[in-house]
């Protein structure tokens, strides 16, 4: 059946038909993985280049936006001159959709997110204030995507002067709250470059984002990559001082330490962690609330007890309250040094599947980049595929 609707696609009698129904396959996880068994892929590569400079029909982008969030799928679109022709149909058309398409296929570590490095300096050319939003967004959000350890952030900065561009775009309803977000992890992604983090933290960016840190306090995506940027700073010797003692940031991430979200506690115990090892004085800071909060029953129990003068013995017939003894639950190890691998606990998504096996496995999905807390763009689970039709 799935092979048959497939054949069908480049039918133009049945293709309207076949397509609607690849669309509607297209949005389960489930079967997403399924195209790289067909020739389906290649097929809708060809209808996009047959298109030249013409439109491209809703339909068929619609289907190769949800397809380029799987791995496996997006592999096999930057085979060839896939990617090349991909890239020069959307910048010189300026077509946000397929520059949509695009960053879906930046998000997957491995073997495709090198094939970028060619078009940095394109993308880097649009991140441009007179350009509508709806285009920045999705050509930033594509750069963001590129954790490249071999990248020089540094020389795209400043060739492209971003860095003024990025401190505007902080300010708390300068653009679309999208756009800022993306900025935040764009500034998360370029601060993994040492040399990029000092020059990013000179320019006055930590200021700009502890104050987009109290206007987005509710929203748990802002403050993730917002201390994750804080944990990237802290992480480099050269930029570490500027975080501990010219700003407040470790405050905010005593404040964060025990947040309901896991990725957010996760962040900032490894940021805490680095801070500690460095600085006494908040280091005796950061231990104390964390024995106040694995401790807090047992303390609030101590300082009624002791406000009670009708009490004569603090500890009498303690023994038999077990749950005032100390647990291990809980408690997070100290390890500042080692950056934290914030994808491994996530599930599969968009119907990738995890391998194990040799380096030599084309659709390896292990990666040696740094990671970086998941963003809601490519892992929330309640976002919605995209649908284009009217």
């Amino acid at each position: 059946m799935f092979a048959y609707v497939c054949c069908h696609a480049g039918d133009e009698n049945s293709r309207q038909v076949a397509m609607r129904i690849l669309y509607h396959i297209s949005i389960d996880d489930r079967f997403k993985g399924m195209f790289v068994y067909t020739d389906c892929i290649p097929q809708l590569m060809q209808m996009l280049y047959e298109h030249g400079e013409e439109e491209t029909e809703a339909e068929l982008l619609s289907i190769c936006i949800n397809l380029a969030a799987n791995k496996r799928n997006a592999q096999l679109m930057c085979e060839g001159n896939g990617l090349k022709m991909l890239m020069k149909r959307a910048l010189k058309m300026k077509d946000c959709l397929l520059m949509k398409m695009i960053r879906n296929i930046s998000q997957h570590d491995g073997l495709t997110k090198p094939v970028f490095i060619d078009y940095v300096g394109d993308l880097a050319a649009e991140i441009r204030a007179e350009e509508e939003e709806e285009w920045v967004l999705e050509c930033l959000g594509t750069l963001a995507n590129l954790t490249i350890p071999d990248l020089d952030w540094e020389l795209v900065l400043k060739e492209y002067n971003l860095v003024p561009y990025l401190k505007d775009r902080l300010k708390p309803g300068s653009a679309e709250d999208d756009l800022i977000l993306e900025v935040v992890i764009m500034i998360g992604t370029v601060s993994m470059d040492d040399a990029c983090a000092a020059m990013l933290a000179k320019s006055g960016i930590i200021p700009a984002l502890i104050e987009l840190l109290n206007a987005q306090q509710e929203d748990d995506e802002f403050v993730c990559q917002i201390v994750y940027v804080f944990y990237q700073m802290v992480f480099h010797q050269a930029t570490r001082d500027v975080i501990i003692k010219d700003t407040q940031a470790p405050a905010y991430l005593i404040d964060l330490m025990h947040d309901k979200n896991a990725e957010i506690r996760k962040v900032c115990d490894n940021t805490l962690d680095i801070i500690a090892e460095y600085d006494e004085e908040w280091g005796r800071k950061i231990q104390s609330e964390k024995f106040r909060f694995h401790n807090n029953q047992w303390l609030e129990m101590v300082e009624s007890r002791q406000a009670d003068e009708s009490e004569p013995y603090l500890y009498d017939n303690d023994n038999d309250r077990t749950d005032l003894f100390y647990s291990a639950d809980g408690i997070t190890p100290a390890e500042g040094s080692v950056s934290p691998d914030f994808f491994n606990d996530l599930q599969p998504q968009n119907g990738d599947l995890h391998h194990t096996g040799d380096g030599s496995d084309v659709f390896d999905q292990t990666s040696s980049s740094p990671g970086r807390p998941a963003t809601a763009y490519g892992f929330r689970p309640d976002e919605q595929p995209f649908y284009q039709y009217s």
